[in-house]
């Protein structure tokens, strides 16, 4: 059985992993390996998807 973490300050995506259940979360880990920290440019490219994602939803009103 997994621990699961405490979520205080958890991202959103790191919130809907958990709210998966543990046999689904452990076939995905089969597959993909276990959750690691993401690296640097991932975190740019999550904060730059984000900001393309405002401009677009605010050239939309």
């Amino acid at each position: 059985m997994t621990v699961i973490p405490d979520l205080t300050n958890a991202t959103p995506a790191t919130r809907e992993w958990y709210a998966l259940s543990e046999d689904i979360r452990m076939a995905a880990e089969v597959i993909a390996g276990p959750p690691r920290p993401m690296s640097h440019i991932e975190i740019l490219l999550a904060i730059g998807r984000a900001i393309a994602e405002e401009r677009e939803r605010r050239g939309a009103e």
